[in-house]
C-alpha cells in the first residue's frame, strides 16, 4: 500500500519581470513526494529545476513571484504560511543541499561553528551536546577524523568533503524531505559515489523523501524511484525510473538518454542548438524549435499531460496522437 505523500505540488507557475515583459520560467508543475522515496528531477541548465526547488522553501529571488499553484507539506500550504512558519520548516523539516557546497558555508567560520549553530537553532541543546552530536553524524558520513574536521575551515576541505559535511548536518536534524540540487556537480567519480551513498543512507535510516535534481541521468539512475524530466519550465515526462529509461516517450527525454556517454560506439542523435522563444506562450511546446518531428500541430494545442500508462505521463502532442483520446 502506497504511503500518503509528504509533499504535493499542484499547478505551480512562477513569473518574472524582464525588460518590461513578464515571462514564466516555471509553468504548471505537478508532482508528489513520498516518505523514503526519491524523485529525480532532470533537465538541462535553464529548464527551471533550481527555481522549482527554491520555491518549495520560499527562497526565490526578489524578482521571481509565484503566479499560482500550491505547495502542500503534510497539512500545510507553504505558499500561504507566514514567513516565520516557513522558516521553522526550512532546514529542520525540509532541508536543502546546494549545488556548490562552498557557498553554503561562511569561509571565516569553522565547520564546528556551522554545525553547532544549525543544531542549536532547531533543537534545545547545549554547545557540548551539539558538539557531541556533530562528531557522531560526521562519523556516520564516513569521516574517520571528525574532531579534526570540526576544527577546520570550509576552504580547507574538498568539494566532496563539504558535501558530506552538509549531508551530516542534514542527517542530524532528521528532516522529512531533502532537496539535493546537483549534489555531485564538479565532483570526481569516487566522490560522486560517496555522496550518493550518504543520500541513500539518509533515505533508508530516516525514511526521508528526497528530491534529487540533476542534469545527469547517470546520477539519477543510481538513486531515483521516479523521474520527472523538465524542459523550458515544464515537466514534459514523468514515470518510474526503469520505465522511463526503457521506454522514453517525449522527444527531449530520448535526446537526453541518447546523449549519455557509454563504452559502446554509437551515433549520438543531434539536436538543434536553437533556444526556445516560446517560454511565455501558453500553447506552444517549449521544445518545438529543437524537435525534428515538430510540425504545425505542436504550436496549436493545450500543453496537458497524457497518460501513456497509469504511471507514465507525457506532455507531447505527437505522443498524444499515437495514444489516441
Amino acid at each position: 500500500m502506497r504511503q500518503q505523500p509528504i509533499l504535493t505540488v499542484n499547478n505551480l507557475t512562477l513569473s518574472v519581470s524582464i525588460t518590461h515583459k513578464v515571462v514564466q520560467p516555471v509553468r504548471d508543475i505537478n508532482f508528489t513526494l513520498d516518505p523514503g522515496k526519491v524523485l529525480g528531477l532532470v533537465g538541462e541548465s535553464g529548464s527551471g529545476k533550481t527555481l522549482t526547488c527554491l520555491s518549495l522553501l520560499n527562497l526565490l529571488p526578489d524578482n521571481v513571484k509565484v503566479k499560482h499553484g500550491s505547495i502542500n507539506y503534510r497539512d500545510k500550504d507553504l505558499l500561504n504560511c507566514s514567513k516565520e512558519d516557513v522558516r521553522k520548516v526550512r532546514g529542520y523539516e525540509i532541508a536543502m543541499i546546494m549545488q556548490n557546497p562552498m557557498i553554503a558555508f561562511n569561509p571565516v567560520r569553522t565547520i564546528e561553528s556551522h554545525f553547532i549553530e544549525t543544531i542549536r537553532t532547531h533543537l534545545p541543546m547545549t554547545k557540548r551536546q551539539a558538539r557531541k552530536m556533530a562528531v557522531e553524524y560526521l562519523e556516520k558520513t564516513d569521516f574517520t577524523n571528525p574532531k579534526t574536521v570540526l576544527k577546520q575551515y570550509p576552504f580547507q576541505l574538498s568539494g566532496g568533503m563539504l558535501q558530506r559535511v552538509m549531508i551530516a548536518i542534514t542527517m542530524s536534524l532528521t528532516p522529512s524531505i531533502l532537496i539535493a540540487d546537483e549534489p555531485t556537480t564538479a565532483l570526481d567519480a569516487t566522490n560522486q559515489l560517496q555522496v550518493l551513498k550518504q543520500l541513500d543512507k539518509l533515505k533508508k535510516e530516516y525514511n526521508t523523501g528526497i528530491l534529487l535534481v540533476s542534469h545527469d541521468f547517470g546520477v539519477i539512475a543510481q538513486l531515483a524511484d521516479e523521474v520527472a524530466v523538465m524542459y523550458g519550465g515544464f515537466i514534459v515526462e514523468k514515470a518510474p525510473m526503469m520505465k522511463l529509461f526503457n521506454q522514453p516517450m517525449h522527444p527531449y527525454t530520448r535526446v537526453l538518454l541518447e546523449s549519455r556517454p557509454g563504452l559502446k560506439r554509437r551515433k549520438i542523435q543531434s539536436v538543434s542548438t536553437s533556444s526556445t522563444n516560446s517560454i511565455n506562450n501558453e500553447n506552444i511546446c517549449p521544445f518545438v524549435n529543437r524537435c525534428k518531428d515538430a510540425d504545425h500541430t505542436c504550436t496549436s494545442y493545450n500543453l496537458e499531460f497524457k497518460k501513456f500508462e497509469k504511471d507514465h505521463l507525457v506532455r507531447c502532442v505527437k505522443v498524444q496522437e499515437s495514444i489516441g483520446d
